[in-house]
């Protein structure tokens, strides 16, 4: 799948996760069989989980969270933005791609992460330790 949105564009393949943080326009452009999961969270926001006795060799680095591609659309023809707010759809008709322009300032963007990167730590026989070693985000 490729992620078009207003931060760029972003490839996300098996195995990989992507998060697009709210109110970022996006378009996903889909081509031979996929199938994902989509999670929407309701109070604040994915985060790397507080690594607790695990410290700095944490199973999710943030070094390998991967941001999109600067990218824009130069086309001039009929769109319709669909936005979600407070539970109900709402549509409004623009006459330009809505991704005519790259631009940010801060870390509020779309990223992914790819699954393969992750290690879990520790032993499963016994318990887990804090936070759980299957946890890669949290909200």
């Amino acid at each position: 799948m490729t992620f078009l949105t207003e931060n760029g564009r972003m490839r996300v393949g098996p195995k990989e996760i992507a998060v697009i943080p709210r109110g970022i326009k996006f378009s996903i452009e889909v081509t031979g069989n996929t199938r994902g999961w989509i999670c929407e969270v309701y109070h604040g926001r994915f985060i790397i989980p507080d690594l607790g006795p695990i410290g700095t060799n944490g199973s999710a680095n943030p070094r390998d969270f991967e941001y999109p591609i600067a990218w824009y659309e130069d086309v001039d023809k009929p769109f319709t933005i669909t936005n979600k707010f407070q539970g109900k759809f709402f549509t409004a008709q623009m006459d330009h791609s809505t991704f005519d322009v790259v631009s940010w300032h801060g870390n509020y963007s779309p990223y992914k992460y790819n699954l393969e990167n992750f290690c879990t730590i520790g032993s499963i026989s016994f318990d887990h330790p804090d936070p759980s070693i299957f946890t890669v985000l949290t909200a």
